[in-house]
């Protein structure tokens, strides 16, 4: 077993939520693509939807459905994610969380300007997290959260 497997483990892979099947059997992930995998999953759920872990997923209900201004959602999406993302113990810290509309990100590209601009009036914001692992590896991840 490989220094990444044993740090980060090995589940079935999925493509959209689906199970992946390959030469008659299921695909594995295993390694640092397993970590990015299982954080998504982890961000996709909805907060106790998951009846044998009513603790896990991303609880974001309140700062796309009470009335919030735009910075008072990003402070709720971010601390979420923060929780959400640290409960992992493949985790150690997460260093940031930045939006795509950050002005520093999109100073340098129009066309990200834009497109946050239209992710927002879909009630939608691209987090992008910097992670360290426990191993010692940072990792960027890019996840869409939204209702």
């Amino acid at each position: 077993m490989s220094a990444a497997t044993a740090a980060f483990g090995r589940s079935l892979l999925l493509d959209d939520g689906d199970l992946v099947f390959a030469g008659g059997g299921l695909r594995e992930v295993e390694g640092l693509p397993n970590l990015v995998q299982a954080l998504t999953a982890r961000v996709l759920t909805p907060f106790g939807s998951d009846p044998f872990n009513t603790g896990y997923g991303l609880d974001i209900a309140a700062a796309f459905t009470l009335p919030n201004t735009v910075s008072g959602v990003k402070q709720l999406v971010q601390l979420n994610l923060v929780r959400t993302l640290g409960a992992d113990p493949r985790v150690r810290d997460i260093r940031r969380v930045v939006f795509d509309d950050d002005p520093d990100l999109t100073a340098a590209d129009p066309a990200q300007a834009a497109a946050a601009g239209l992710a927002r009036t879909r009630r939608t914001l691209t987090a992008r997290v910097d992670v360290d692992t426990v191993a010692g590896d940072p990792l960027a991840l890019t996840l869409d959260v939204g209702v």
